[in-house]
């Protein structure tokens, strides 16, 4: 009757089942065991709980619902600077505050690749002194905008660097740097 009780623990602790330890328990006692046979009876129970409770501890977890994409572990924070302010005016479209004495707007527009290689020159284009808007396509990569605005004798009069755009990050606090001019 012991044999048969510890047994049933045994193949439930086997197929990774949790046993009924105190139906268990208690049909030992109900057996009509002496004390020193219970005793014992009740200590091979209780080495049969402990194995079951080591195979949990040292079980691989249950695999988890699959996971969603990762996200990066390094994020270029948008950031702003010159000596011009350069805001948002629309989804992916930079503004500004024209002056008089600038004749022209050099544009470059670099992407990065990847978070650990250099900006490379993607396009370059001009904008009349009078402009005070730059659409941009924007994706996965970061972008950067250098943006100049030349006098008619060619001297450099407003400067801003946009840098670190993302789609993504197009909506997120972007972070203005001291520039030396």
């Amino acid at each position: 009757m012991i044999d048969a009780i510890l047994s049933e623990a045994r193949a439930a602790v086997a197929a990774g089942r949790d046993p009924d330890w105190k139906s268990l328990r208690d049909r030992l006692r109900a057996a009509g065991l002496g004390p020193k046979d219970l005793k014992e009876a009740m200590a091979r129970l209780e080495r049969i709980g402990a194995v079951q409770r080591a195979r949990r501890v040292s079980a691989p977890p249950v695999a988890a619902a699959a996971p969603g994409p990762r996200p990066a572990l390094l994020r270029t924070k948008p950031t702003i600077t010159g000596n011009m302010d350069v805001r948002r005016a629309r989804e992916h479209v930079l503004a500004w505050s024209p002056l008089p004495v600038v004749e022209s707007w050099e544009v470059r527009i670099s992407e990065r690749p990847d978070l650990r290689s250099d900006y490379a020159v993607r396009e370059e284009r001009s904008l009349p002194g009078a402009a005070s808007e730059l659409e941009l396509e924007l994706g996965e990569t970061p972008t950067r905008v250098h943006l100049l605005g030349r006098s008619r004798a060619g001297k450099l009069v407003q400067r801003a660097i946009v840098s670190g755009l993302t789609r993504d990050g197009w909506s997120t606090r972007w972070e203005r740097r001291a520039s030396a001019s």
